[in-house]
């Protein structure tokens, strides 16, 4: 016997309330089933997009995390000096020429002339990756590629 034959005789054999309740439950039952399949998926979907967006987040601070990671390698110990000592480390590193003076405020001013602004960025970036903040940077252009440079610099909490 086939299975179309099967459920014709299994209708054939319901009670007519048993078949009026299985005309309307079963349709009642598949809408249910579809609206929670639908629930189901659009709410998956929903909560692999926002891991997506979180992993392209992650994707893009990660270059920035390297670069901080191999300064951080690259100082090793200085991290842990004082601020001034750090400061002229760094500065010696790339070259610069500096006057460092201490503040009441427990800063740093550090001041140089013609300064190569490349290596300006690089003493900035592996300042910022030893917790030094800058609180206050005048840059004046003094002629092409050089900068006459005044910073107040601030070590903070790693």
């Amino acid at each position: 016997m086939d299975l179309a034959q099967t459920l014709k005789d299994r209708w054939a054999s319901m009670s007519e309330r048993d078949q009026r309740a299985l005309k309307l439950g079963a349709p009642l039952v598949l809408g249910i089933l579809v609206v929670a399949l639908f629930v189901t998926v659009f709410s998956e979907s929903r909560a692999a997009v926002d891991r997506v967006e979180i992993k392209r987040a992650w994707l893009a601070d990660l270059p920035a995390a390297r670069d901080r990671s191999q300064r951080l390698q690259r100082l090793g110990a200085d991290t842990g000096l004082p601020l001034e000592s750090l400061v002229q480390r760094v500065t010696a590193r790339y070259g610069i020429e500096s006057t460092l003076d201490t503040q009441s405020n427990s800063s740093l001013r550090l001041r140089a002339a013609a300064v190569p602004f490349d290596a300006v960025v690089e003493v900035l970036a592996d300042l910022e990756a030893a917790s030094v903040s800058v609180r206050r940077a005048t840059l004046n252009s003094t002629q092409v590629g050089r900068v006459d440079l005044d910073l107040e610099l601030q070590k903070s909490a790693p």
